[in-house]
Formats: C-alpha cells, structure tokens, sequence
C-alpha cells in the first residue's frame, strides 16, 4: 500500500497506456457509479493499473483508510463493483485479499450496468434513480428545490460521511450485515440524514412521518 514512490520510472515507459486507461475509467465508468464506488474503484486503479499491473494486494482495512471511508462503506462498494464485473476478489487469510481491476475494454462483453445507464439521455445514474422515486419527491416543490440545493452544497467529503453514517446505521439494524439492504434504503437513510442537517424543526414536522415509514415498509 506504499503509494510515495516515485513513478518516473513506473510510469514513463508506459504513459500512454495510463492516460489512455484513466481517461477510460473517467469517462466510461466513474460518471455511472454511486460515490462511495467511485472512491473505491479510483483508489484500486491507482493501485494496480498505474503501477502497469491489474492486480491489487491489500487488506481491506488498508483500503478503507486510503479512501477515507468507514470499513462497511468499503465492503459494500467492493460487492457493488463485483456486481458490475469492474473487479474480482481473492481473500487470502494471511495476506489480505488481492483485487483484479477490470476496465471495460479488458472484459469480453460490455457490463450491463452501462448498457443500462446509457439508454436514456442522463449519463449519471445514482442510487437516487433507481425504481422507488427519492423520498424528496414527496416534499412541497418549494422544499424540494430547497433540499436539492442544500444537498448539492454538502459536498463530496460531507457526502462521504454521511454515506459512511448511513451504512453503519442500516448494518447494525440488519444484523451486522452490510449487504443486507438495498441500494434504495441505503439512498434513503442517506437523505434523512440531510433532512434532519439541513431543514429546521418547523420545515421538519411535515415530513418526519414519511422516514419512519420507509423502515417500516
């Protein structure tokens, strides 16, 4: 996990295949990923492929600290990842678990989570598009545009707290199982945490009802 080397010498040999592979990962892949994904899969392409390698050997304790991220946030970005054929996992109890990097160009059959996001004319689908509409679609359009602009003020480092507070509430309601709940319960918690950041009590009594039934449904 030592990333401070030099990589004149790592690099300069091979720069074009590592601009070419970025911009690939940048353009092909990051915009059609949830956050806590993106963080994960950049910090493994900057493990493997800009070190000329697909191959990753690390513990997942290690990554978690190299992307800021709580150790739940990362097992559920890996699934997640592994689910979209951009990796695959070998755990070895000794020496951690290596990781295979896939680009799309490198897999025989283009994944079909892109095939997917690219139907439509939005080229960034979240966690936020998936088939149960965002619990902001129920607020008044006032405080709906509100909530969206608070929200997108946030920024991507309270974004990622929050991300990491909401996996570690919904693992220990399920059990201490991080792969328990959907991706739209996990985008839900996630906005009930910016609800109760952003809108003050009186905005607040209006809508309280529709969070505490999200977990009851």
């Amino acid at each position: 996990m030592a990333e401070n080397l030099s990589l004149d010498g790592v690099v300069a040999a091979q720069w074009g295949t590592v601009v070419r592979a970025y911009c690939e990962l940048m353009d092909d892949v990051m915009p059609h990923l949830p956050d806590s994904e993106q963080i994960v899969y950049h910090r493994l392409f900057r493990l493997s492929h800009v070190r000329q390698s697909p191959f990753v050997k690390c513990r997942y304790e290690d990554l978690a600290a190299r992307c800021g991220l709580s150790l739940s946030t990362v097992r559920r970005a890996v699934k997640g990842l592994r689910t979209k054929t951009l990796i695959k996992t070998l755990w070895q109890s000794h020496s951690g678990t290596t990781f295979h990097v896939h680009l799309p160009s490198t897999l025989p059959h283009q994944p079909v989570f892109l095939h997917r996001s690219r139907r439509g004319s939005d080229l960034s689908p979240t966690p936020a598009q998936a088939s149960r509409p965002p619990i902001s679609e129920a607020f008044t359009p006032e405080d709906r545009a509100l909530f969206i602009d608070c929200k997108q003020r946030l920024g991507p480092v309270r974004m990622n707290e929050l991300t990491a507070t909401a996996v570690e509430w919904l693992t220990e309601r399920a059990g201490g199982d991080p792969e328990a709940f959907s991706d739209e319960i996990l985008r839900d918690k996630i906005d009930e945490l910016i609800f109760y950041e952003v809108f003050g009590p009186e905005r607040r009594k209006s809508y309280e009802e529709l969070f505490t039934c999200l977990y009851r449904c």
